[in-house]
This record gives C-alpha cells, sequence and structure tokens, in this order.
C-alpha cells in the first residue's frame, strides 16, 4: 500500500489553497474598477498566507524574528522594483528581469547580514522607500499627471485581462512559494523562512507578462505605483507585531484589515489628489 508522508501531504494541500485564493483574486482584480483592483493589488496575498500557516507550525519567538525579517524584506521588494523600472525602460524584459533578481538578491544578503531588530528592518525599507522615489519618482509624477488629465500612461495597452495561463501561473507560483516555506521552515530557521516567503514570485510572473498588456511606459507607471501599495505590507507585519496575544486566526484577520485600510487610504488619497489637480 502507497503510504503518503503526511507533512508533505499538507504542505500541498496549503500551496493548493493559496494557488485557488491567488487565482481567485487575480481574477476578481483584473475585473473590478481600478480603484477596487488597486486595493487588491496592494495586498498581501501571497506572504500573507505564507505566515499564517507558519503561525500553526512555529512558536512566538520563531514568528517574532521571521515577521521582523520580513519588514526588511519589503525593502529589497522595492529594490527588485526598482532596478525593473529602471531598466525596462532601456533593456529587453529578461535583461530587466534579471537585473531586478539582482537587485533583489543583494537586498536580501544585506537583510541577512543586519541585525533584525524593528528600528534597523524599518530603517532599511524606508532607505529602500527613498531610494525608489529618487530614482523613479519622474515615473510617479508623470503617471500622476497623466491620471489627472484622464490619460492614464498604464493604459498604454491591451485593456482584456491577462489570459489565463498567466493567471494560473501566478497561482502555482504562489502556491509552490508557500508549500516551500511551510515544508521548510523547520530547517530554514526564521531568518531563511522569512527571506523565501518574501520573494517576489508573484512580481517576477507579472513582470513576465506585463509587456504583453502594456508598452514600455505603462508598465513603468504601474510598477511604479505598486511601490507606493508595498507600504501596505508593513501595515499586516506591524500589525501582527503589536497583537502577540491574540489566537492566530484573529491576529490575522486584524493584520489583513490593517492592510486592507492602508491601501484603501492610499488609493482614496491618489483619487482626491488626482481630482484637485
Amino acid at each position: 500500500m502507497l503510504s503518503v508522508d503526511p507533512e508533505l501531504l499538507f504542505a500541498g494541500l496549503r500551496g493548493l489553497s493559496v494557488a485557488l485564493f491567488v487565482g481567485g483574486v487575480v481574477h476578481v482584480m483584473e475585473r473590478a474598477p481600478p480603484f477596487i483592483g488597486g486595493i487588491v493589488l496592494a495586498l498581501p496575498i501571497v506572504v500573507g498566507p505564507s505566515y499564517f500557516f507558519l503561525s500553526f507550525q512555529q512558536d512566538a519567538v520563531f514568528m517574532q524574528q521571521a515577521i521582523l525579517v520580513a519588514l526588511g524584506m519589503i525593502g529589497a521588494v522595492l529594490c527588485f522594483l526598482t532596478a525593473y523600472i529602471r531598466l525596462i525602460g532601456r533593456q529587453a524584459a529578461p535583461v530587466a528581469l534579471f537585473g531586478a533578481l539582482l537587485a533583489w538578491g543583494c537586498a536580501a544578503l544585506a537583510v541577512r547580514s543586519l541585525p533584525h531588530g524593528l528600528p534597523v528592518m524599518l530603517g532599511f525599507t524606508a532607505a529602500a522607500g527613498l531610494l525608489a522615489w529618487l530614482v523613479n519618482r519622474k515615473v510617479v509624477v508623470l503617471g500622476s499627471k497623466h491620471a489627472a488629465a484622464g490619460d492614464d500612461p498604464a493604459a498604454g495597452g491591451s485593456s482584456r485581462p491577462s489570459p489565463g495561463y498567466d493567471v494560473a501561473l501566478r497561482a502555482a507560483c504562489a502556491g509552490l512559494l508557500v508549500a516551500l516555506v511551510t515544508l521548510l521552515a523547520n530547517r530554514l530557521g526564521p531568518l531563511g523562512s522569512g527571506l523565501l516567503a518574501t520573494f517576489p514570485v508573484a512580481l517576477t510572473v507579472v513582470c513576465l507578462f506585463l509587456l504583453r498588456r502594456f508598452t514600455r511606459a505603462g508598465a513603468r507607471a504601474a510598477l511604479a505605483s505598486s511601490q507606493i501599495g508595498l507600504s501596505s505590507h508593513a501595515a499586516f507585519f506591524l500589525t501582527l507585531l503589536a497583537l502577540p496575544g491574540l489566537p492566530a486566526g484573529w491576529r490575522f484577520l486584524a493584520a489583513s484589515l490593517a492592510s486592507a485600510a492602508w491601501a484603501a487610504g492610499l488609493a482614496l488619497a491618489r483619487s482626491r489628489m488626482t481630482r484637485g489637480r
């Protein structure tokens, strides 16, 4: 009789559930109005489930250390986007993606070598955010001007939703990442788990297909806007740190609501700014 390792089976089921969840979110996001789609895009829909399942496997000390690492790794994802936005204006998409992954790897090594305290991790992410603004501020300003004029540069391509295989690939990669993180957590420890869980797997897939739907200018503007939305990840992880005594389910619900509220606030502020121009 064929025997199946229960740990491997549960990891596969967790990965499958996350893949279905992410696929559904992407499907809804691409068919929703821009306001709703922007809120959904900014949510931690991949890293959130990873930490949710980890919280049932690991103790409080492990989770606190992994969350602190994740706060610093927001800066690494900002570096990924900054490099891709900068390179995609002049280079082919594979070259830009390679450069972005290289930037993420260098930033991840920096996070790994730094003390994993709250001020240091937040400081690293804030520095990466400042760098992103300085490097890509013209792209963000241009996007705001076009939006105010009713001519969003991100519309410089097809307005059709992504093909089914694109959504399926994003969902499958997200599910695989969650399965690996939860399966290997004991071997990786809190540092390794935090690094792996925050790998920009969904963004990597998005960057692979983005130029099929948008012009280069549109792709840069869309990704520059998503950099601002990454601050909702900080709201998610800071809420987790602030509520260590709550049961895991309620804790993650509170963190998800805080992240959604922050993303909604950003979208509303952007909408009012463009109407006031």
